[in-house]
């Protein structure tokens, strides 16, 4: 079994199991027997009630057609990288940053599919592509950036300092935490983590009275939560830089 090293702004390599190419394809299968039943499902209750042909056309085009077209990117944008497929087989869509794909990136490798999918090539567009990358990733994935891997990493993203801010509309307050190294940062992540779980407001506020003096910083915030602020600010600022 293939493993994907997705190196990290924090000089932390994050190791992703890659999803083989049998188990990509039974969630391929699964999504299309979803997308069948729901298309048998939703037409025979169309027919069924509407008796109007022109509101049964639109219904169809709508309720049937629309969803089954942005099925895919649906899906992953709902289910945070995952389909139905997917969740079965215990695969997901991740960014080559180990953290969850953007719209843009489901977008885009979803839009892929429509060179991918022809009956004519069916399965062996995706297929050679995937035997030919290095991260196991078919044309969608290399365009969108993103890759496949098993939901289980070796290492979680939570061990690390890592904290996914592209969602967030985050304004930093202390400028002053890149004078620290990833390796001081890691340091206090571990001791934040032990002072949390063993509910050590002494060791918390140890921890962050040490990096006031060494920073500079006056702050009237509680010490944990000065702490978590210092952390999402490094991951604000370092990925932004």
């Amino acid at each position: 079994m293939a493993y994907i090293k997705i190196p990290t702004a924090f000089n932390i390599d994050l190791e992703f199991e890659a999803a083989d190419s049998g188990k990509r394809l039974f969630a391929y299968l699964i999504d299309n027997v979803v997308r069948v039943a729901y298309i048998l499902l939703t037409y025979w209750l169309i027919i069924v009630f509407i008796r109007n042909e022109v509101t049964q056309i639109v219904l169809i085009l709508l309720v049937v057609g629309l969803p089954m077209t942005l099925y895919f990117f649906l899906t992953e944008w709902l289910m945070a990288g995952q389909s139905p497929g997917k969740l079965a087989m215990g695969i997901k869509v991740v960014s080559l940053l180990g953290n969850q794909p953007s719209v843009g990136q489901i977008m885009l490798r979803s839009l892929l599919r429509i060179i991918e999918t022809p009956a004519v090539f069916w399965a062996v567009v995706p297929l050679i592509a995937i035997a030919r990358s290095p991260y196991s990733q078919r044309l969608g994935d290399l365009v969108a950036g993103t890759i496949v891997v098993n939901t289980k990493a070796k290492h979680s993203i939570q061990d690390t300092i890592f904290r996914d801010m592209s969602q967030m509309d985050y304004q930093p307050q202390f400028y002053q935490i890149l004078k620290l190294s990833d390796k001081d940062l890691n340091k206090v992540k571990e001791l934040l983590d032990r002072a949390a779980k063993q509910h050590d407001l002494v060791l918390a506020a140890r921890v962050a009275e040490r990096v006031k003096t060494v920073l500079k910083i006056e702050t009237n915030m509680s010490d944990m939560q000065f702490l978590e602020t210092l952390l999402n600010d490094y991951n604000y600022l370092v990925t932004r830089a």
